[in-house]
């Protein structure tokens, strides 16, 4: 059971929420299979096997860490701090200080990086922003993208069980068709659906305030939450193909494949960590050979 302060708020318009709970994927899955990833090789490199290879370049853009405040830091602030070296491969834990990929702790102590990890399967929407910024200059077709979100993060309402999904990218998703521009609003909303039909999803929640507790009602949970969610996309693309974004439920990274000017770009934008990534680099956890 989770126990959560929180203030009762002021019902949002009933035609937001009426809005809200119209959503559900309207994207044919077909449209997903030209992805090429596979799951066949027990480690495989990341290219071809969580994004598209065929693509003249790629990159890596690095989710935020954060220090013990929540505020958002660059994985070069935190090298800098640690001592250790950021590059294409490096692995959180590794550059972190920490002992394991397991280990998601702050280190008691002296050694490591003091605040807390990057968020892993979701982008923050600041820097969702500032990457659509940069996409929308390298695709002809801005207004047909396609928005795949994995089925299992535990979000999505009942209501969607019937609807069609698709076999790739990857893992089973719900897809989407939106304009470039419209995914972040996507992103905000589609999460809360569950909450705006009044079918919240998730752990047996407890509020308390005032010295009072109380089981919180599905209109209090939507008043209360349906503003704040958020899902980055676990796979994004246009209809001419000309990029493809993956963020995989367990990574703490977003891998980008295009055109050499498209990866340029990327590296170039201050709003974004992002560095160059090689075809055959690996992201499971062995892969930092450097930071040890």
């Amino acid at each position: 059971m989770v126990e959560v302060r929180a203030r009762r708020v002021s019902t949002p318009l009933t035609g937001w929420r009426a809005h809200l709970a119209a959503i559900r994927p309207d994207a044919d899955p077909v449209e997903a299979d030209w992805w090429d990833t596979s799951w066949e090789t027990p480690t495989p490199a990341a290219v071809g096997f969580l994004v598209p290879a065929g693509f003249e370049a790629y990159a890596r853009v690095l989710h935020p860490a954060h220090d013990r405040h929540r505020d958002a830091v660059r994985w070069s602030t935190v090298a800098e701090e640690c001592g250790t070296v950021l590059h294409a491969e490096a692995q959180w834990h590794a550059l972190a200080g920490r002992r394991s990929s397991r280990e998601h702790s702050p280190p008691p102590t002296g050694t490591g990086w003091p605040g807390n990890e990057p968020d892993v399967g979701c982008l923050d929407r600041t820097s969702l922003e500032a990457l659509a910024d940069v996409l929308a200059r390298h695709t002809t077709t801005a207004v047909t993208t396609y928005v795949a979100f994995w089925v299992g993060y535990g979000l999505w309402p009942d209501a969607w069980s019937d609807a069609p999904t698709t076999a790739r990218p990857v893992r089973e998703a719900y897809l989407f068709q939106r304009p470039l521009d419209e995914v972040a609003t996507l992103c905000a909303e589609a999460p809360a659906v569950a909450l705006a039909l009044g079918t919240p999803t998730g752990s047996a929640v407890v509020w308390s305030t005032d010295g009072r507790s109380w089981v919180p009602t599905p209109d209090e949970q939507f008043t209360t939450w349906a503003s704040l969610q958020w899902q980055s996309p676990s796979a994004w693309w246009p209809a001419d193909r000309a990029w493809a974004t993956s963020n995989d439920t367990d990574l703490d990274s977003t891998l980008v494949g295009g055109s050499r000017a498209l990866v340029a770009d990327l590296l170039g934008d201050d709003r974004l960590e992002a560095l160059p990534w090689p075809v055959d680099g690996s992201l499971w956890s062995g892969a930092d050979t450097i930071n040890r």
